[in-house]
């Protein structure tokens, strides 16, 4: 009989999420790491009593008196030697029996972000740990201060840029901003407001001394790209579309030099591009639902996530993907609410507020705390083909992958409308298709330049005298 026989399956093997550790003779030193590793990321059970053979196989030891280390862990989680923050309660330490030997089962619940991190042997420099795979690392300072600034409730967006003045605001994009929420909400304040007391009075600006500096909300989302290096470096706005088989069909980076740069054109630009592809209306009134599908109110939701919570101090940037079957939304830094109640909704913590309100003002988003609960709702509806939810470590990023059910979008319906009439009628032009249709001209353009992104039609001649050539 093997000395494994009934070891659960679950704990037969150390992962991200689970460690073994032999503690027959008590607590071992290397728990404490695993303790700090697992409350500074997604936390995880530790099962003192069960030791690692050469060959990384597990079996039961057990522990000599379970009573008594119990004691002991409790004794040491209270005392600032041991760790800074003691995370347990009587709930998380259960003695029980795995093969006939008695084991200490603890469960580390992740800490929140107030109290991050979690550091051992009264030092955060070296006493930082994280997990990854298999194991435990020390964090790097970077990794540390991030934690740190994320444990604080102040609007870190909100501060004043000392070294930066008005010159880093590109006022091309402010002026489409104010041009933006004017058509969205006509009678908002901000609307009657001088460019420079819209920045000042939105928080994307404070007046020193009388000198105007940028808020980081305020260079983030109106600034020139080189201003925003100065201050982050490493920004990075990055979207593709990888719709064929070529490395990608279409890209808009923040680096090429031949516009701002920044989050708000981004946006703008992005939604114009996924707006063609999934065929929902793009509206100049703010990026509301007026007509499209819940697929592309998921994916505007998505994109607004991963720049309204993304931490522009952590290497990385914000990645966007649109491949044939999902699209992928990647921003550096961590989750600050669970996975759990951010599919609830009705809850948000986010990390930089004043960009929040600037993007609500205008209707990037609905309201507070609904971003992942709708998309959540829209894999319900089967208008999502799948959800998933990636918390990276290593750097710190978090993923939204969105499946895309082309039967549920409206971009389905009028691409097949439009190439049944190509079929009959190859010269047809956007203003015949588009009355034939009863749908906007501007609908069949997005569609249309959907087609041929997709290697679906191929403009044959000249835009007067050539026809529409159906591939495939």
């Amino acid at each position: 009989m093997s000395e494994n026989e009934g070891l659960p399956k679950k704990y037969s093997k150390e992962g991200l999420y689970f460690e073994a550790k032999s503690a027959k003779n008590g607590i071992p030193p290397d728990f404490w790491e695993t303790y700090s590793a697992f409350a500074n990321t997604f936390g995880g059970t530790v099962v003192l009593g069960i030791s690692e053979k050469d060959d990384h196989s597990l079996y039961a030891t057990g522990v000599e008196d379970p009573d008594k280390t119990v004691k002991t862990l409790f004794s040491n989680l209270n005392n600032p030697r041991f760790t800074n923050c003691n995370l347990l309660m009587d709930k998380d330490v259960v003695v029980d029996e795995l093969c006939g030997k008695p084991v200490i089962i603890i469960s580390v619940p992740p800490a929140e972000r107030s109290k991050r991190p979690v550091y051992i042997r009264n030092n955060v420099n070296s006493g930082t740990f994280k997990r990854n795979n298999e194991g435990d690392y020390h964090c790097t300072m970077d990794e540390i201060r991030e934690m740190i600034r994320d444990s604080k409730d102040s609007d870190t967006d909100s501060e004043p840029l000392m070294k930066m003045t008005a010159d880093c605001f590109d006022s091309e994009t402010v002026d489409s901003y104010l041009k933006e929420l004017n058509a969205h909400r006509p009678n908002h304040p901000w609307t009657r407001m001088s460019r420079e007391e819209f920045l000042v009075n939105s928080r994307a600006a404070a007046v020193i001394d009388g000198v105007m500096h940028p808020t980081a909300a305020g260079l983030l989302m109106f600034g020139k790209s080189n201003c925003i290096l100065g201050t982050f470096p490493g920004y990075f706005l990055d979207y593709r579309e990888c719709i064929t088989d070529n490395r990608w069909d279409y890209r808009l980076h923040s680096n090429s030099g031949d516009w701002s740069g920044n989050l708000y054109d981004f946006v703008s630009k992005v939604m114009v591009r996924i707006s063609a592809i999934i065929g929902s209306r793009f509206e100049l009134n703010g990026y509301m639902n007026t007509g499209g599908s819940d697929t592309y109110v998921s994916v505007r939701e998505a994109v607004i996530n991963g720049i309204v919570h993304a931490d522009y101090r952590v290497k990385g940037g914000v990645q966007v993907l649109y491949l044939r079957d999902r699209i992928t939304v990647r921003n550096p830094g961590t989750m600050r609410i669970s996975t759990e109640r951010a599919r609830k909704g009705g809850y948000s913590d986010p990390r930089n507020p004043v960009l929040m309100a600037l993007a609500m003002a205008i209707g990037w988003s609905e309201r507070v705390g609904s971003g992942i609960y709708m998309m959540e709702k829209a894999r319900k509806q089967g208008d999502l083909s799948y959800l998933e939810i990636i918390e990276h470590t290593d750097p710190t990023a978090v993923e939204l992958v969105l499946g895309i059910s082309p039967g549920r979008t409206a971009a389905t319906v009028n691409t097949e409308r439009i190439l049944d009439i190509l079929r009959m009628n190859p010269s047809a032009t956007r203003q015949n298709i588009a009355g034939e249709l009863g749908l906007s001209v501007a609908t069949v353009a997005n569609a249309m330049t959907a087609l041929k992104l997709a290697g679906r039609i191929e403009r044959v001649g000249s835009n007067k005298t050539g026809y529409w050539k159906i591939k495939g």
